[in-house]
């Protein structure tokens, strides 16, 4: 999460045991013997094909290898993909990372670069874009321009999950788990064929644990997981030409202890002794409260999603399909963002939405020496945004004049700030409330094309373009509803509107997107392709509650790749390898633009790469597999000049594998996974001391501590089921070593000179069970 933006203006969750129902998805009978999805079939162009034969950078995993590496949660896949980085504070803030380019923006009328979608229907807003995972047919992650296939918000890369659908076959699968941070998940998946024509697939999850930072009173934890979720999946298929697929996600997520915001600056007090209650090491136990009406801290949401896809194929070259989405979601979050048991800063924001969707698509094949698709989409979207700030004065007096920060590391209790200050206290309010409400409702329409040449048996080309248009409708609201600050007579981080009053805007836009490339084949197995692409990130208008409105320009990325694809010895051995150029302009991010966070055009920018992955079965039920990504991304103007992009590890690497051997009439396996990723920054300013002087210069930031080191983890799945496959046990671990590590930095305090630091997960093991009828 942003939370210069938000603000201002397991590692062993239980793993799934394996579906032993048979499955009749393309993605598990183009899986190779191992489980590996190294060369499962994909439908990043809007047709399936085989991942090596698809001429752009992609990395896809079918259920079976999801469940061979523990991949209960998404950044776990992201920890093994190339050029792909999950920022996971939070579920209500996680930050999407393609080849260095982060998307985690929740206003309203936010634009992504790299889409999430769920079933062929887009998620626009991250606060619902990242929930559980389980009973997943494939997950695909797709890198470069994507906005051709599917819609501007893929302006940098898409990552596509898709549920499973109904089998022919009647299963049930009930699986439970139990681990430390008392962890405990229960599941159960039900399919049920109706006839010939007809079957639904159900089932619901119940998943919780504790968080990896204790309070220091002992009455909880932060970032702690309770989460339920429920999926329908149901298939009619009449007849040969015509079937229809309707997929239903439920998701609920219900936590106390909010996110484990830590100071490295003031040490955790007692409030009521002053003593000394811990220290300043980003995983070790403080205590964090709100105050005054914000609620305590905890997070809360709900998230519907809907997908209806119907096939008609006309005859042998045309096909019409129809995607019809809608997802609606209300998510909440409170919190200590100041880090420290004195009451500084505190939180409380909730954001919702709602979308409807409609794609019609017409495919053809075979026609001439053409195949490809046409199509339309229309999109419309209402998203709101409350954020509540609330401060002690008292305390901000000194804080925003650089007192307070004078008395680290020990700080001061309230108590002390209030005598320190003396008579002059009582001037101050012991509460203030600013808050923003912000809203948007957005009308998208969408025409695409993208059409590939046959020109001979082994050289094909291929090009596509997409005409965007949108209108945004957009109301912004500032209010101090407790009264104007004592201390600025108005509002302190959030400023109000004049008399309250709710400003309006509307802004209608058009862009064009394209790509275009050839892939040709050296042999049957053997694929080389080169790609150029240009992405957009449509302008914005941005309401300001005490300035003119501001019009952001356009983001535009050109990009160019080229790459090889193989399988070799007989499918045993599948792999890729490319390079890529990407060159930026108007690229947008955050900074102080007088002592205010906003917007700002960062101007050019550019990145260069290579990433590579590999997987070989050396034998039926041993297999290896690996991945390495390079990029370097760099800014080239303005004050960010030769700075990196943030969440952009330089290097990236997994090895993994997946041993298997018969034992006791049964099979016992082994899959240990190890990640490693170079030093990575939360911000752009690269937290440069140059880049951190504030006036007055008393809190400025003058240690330069805000990035995350070069770490790596290890991960390992020891299971063993009977021959019949009707039970099956394991034992998982993430994270082995107990690395510590950090997930963001900086965040609001960080204008102050007392930035919060935010811990990842710790060493988690767990035990499950699995039977399957």
């Amino acid at each position: 999460m942003n939370k210069n933006l938000l603000l201002l203006s397991s590692a062993l969750s239980f793993v799934s045991v394996p579906a032993f129902a048979a499955q009749d998805t393309a993605s598990d009978t183009a899986a190779d013997a191992s489980g590996n999805a190294a060369d499962i079939v994909v439908t990043a162009q809007k047709r399936e094909q085989r991942i090596t034969d698809v001429p752009i950078s992609i990395s896809a995993y079918n259920g079976a290898f999801l469940e061979q590496i523990g991949g209960t949660e998404l950044n776990k896949v992201s920890a093994i993909t190339p050029g792909f980085v999950i920022q996971l504070q939070d579920k209500f803030a996680p930050g999407f990372s393609v080849r260095g380019i982060t998307s985690n923006d929740f206003s309203p009328q936010s634009e992504q670069r790299v889409a999430v979608f769920q079933d062929g229907v887009a998620v626009t807003q991250t606060a619902s874009a990242y929930g559980e995972l389980f009973d997943i047919d494939r997950i695909e992650v797709e890198k470069g321009p994507q906005s051709t296939l599917h819609g501007r918000s893929a302006l940098n890369g898409g990552v596509s999950i898709f549920q499973k659908r109904p089998t022919d076959d009647f299963s049930v699968e009930v699986k439970g788990g139990i681990g430390n941070y008392d962890y405990f998940s229960a599941q159960g998946v039900v399919n049920l064929p109706i006839g010939d024509t007809l079957g639904i697939r159900f089932g619901a999850l119940k998943r919780k644990r504790d968080g990896f930072v204790k309070d220091s009173d002992g009455s909880g934890t932060y970032n702690a997981v309770n989460a339920e979720a429920y999926r329908f999946a149901g298939k009619w298929e009449p007849s040969e030409a015509f079937s229809f697929n309707l997929i239903a996600t439920y998701d609920v997520d219900h936590t106390k202890g909010g996110v484990p915001f830590k100071s490295r600056t003031f040490l955790p007090l007692d409030q009521k002794t002053g003593t000394v209650a811990g220290d300043m090491k980003f995983w070790t136990p403080t205590h964090l409260d709100t105050f005054g009406t914000l609620p305590d801290p905890y997070f809360k949401r709900k998230i519907l999603g809907i997908s209806g896809t119907a096939d008609w194929r006309l005859n042998d070259t045309l096909s019409l399909t129809s995607i019809t989405g809608y997802r609606w979601y209300d998510a909440c979050q409170s919190g200590d963002n100041d880090g420290t048991p004195t009451n500084l800063i505190a939180y409380h924001q909730c954001n919702d939405g709602k979308q409807i969707s409609e794609e019609l698509r017409l495919n053809f094949s075979d026609l001439g020496i053409f195949e490809g698709f046409v199509g339309g989409s229309v999109f419309h979207a209402s998203n709101g945004m409350s954020m509540e700030m609330g401060y002690d004065e008292r305390a901000m007096a000194l804080l925003l004049s650089g007192t307070l920060q004078q008395f680290a590391p020990k700080g001061l209790t309230n108590a002390q700030i209030n005598a320190l200050l003396g008579p002059a206290a009582g001037t101050f309010k012991a509460f203030h409330l600013d808050q923003q409400l912000t809203g948007a409702k957005i009308t998208t329409f969408d025409l695409f094309a993208d059409v590939t040449a046959h020109l001979t048996d082994r050289l094909e080309l291929f090009a596509g373009g997409r005409v965007t248009w949108d209108r945004k409708k957009l109301t912004l609201q500032g209010l101090t509803p407790l009264g104007p600050s004592s201390l600025t007579g108005g509002g302190l981080l959030l400023k109000p509107t004049p008399d309250g009053a709710v400003l309006r805007g509307s802004n209608s836009s058009s862009i064009v997107t394209g790509r275009a490339g050839l892939r040709f084949t050296l042999s049957p197995n053997v694929n080389l392709y080169a790609v150029y692409g240009i992405g957009k990130r449509p302008e914005v208008l941005q309401l300001n509650p005490t300035t003119p409105s501001q019009l952001i320009p356009a983001e535009t990325l050109k990009s160019g790749e080229a790459g090889i694809k193989f399988r070799l010895l007989g499918g045993r051995l599948v792999g890729d390898a490319s390079v890529f150029y990407y060159k930026y302009s108007n690229f947008q991010t955050l900074g102080l633009r007088n002592g205010i966070v906003a917007t700002v055009n960062a101007g050019k920018a550019d990145a260069y790469g290579f990433e590579t992955q590999l997987s070989y079965e050396i034998t039926p039920g041993i297999s290896i597999f690996g991945s390495y990504g390079f990029n370097h991304g760099r800014f080239r103007a303005g004050l960010y000049d030769g700075n990196r992009f943030r969440n952009s590890p330089d290097h990236k690497f997994a090895i993994g594998g997946n041993f298997e051997a018969p034992l006791a009439g049964g099979t016992i396996g082994f899959a240990p996974t190890y990640s490693w990723q170079s030093k990575m920054f939360f911000f752009e300013d690269n937290d440069r001391l140059d880049l951190q002087q504030r006036v007055p210069a008393a809190y400025s930031d003058r240690v330069v501590d805000e990035y995350q080191n070069g770490f790596g983890q290890l991960s390992a799945r020891i299971t063993f089921a009977p021959e019949n496959k009707r039970w099956s046990v394991a034992l998982i671990g993430d994270n082995l070593t107990d690395k510590k590590h950090l997930v963001d930095a900086g965040n609001t305090g960080d204008y102050f000179g007392i930035p919060t630091f935010i811990a990842g997960s710790r060493r988690t093991v767990r035990a499950e069970f699995g039977l399957a009828f």
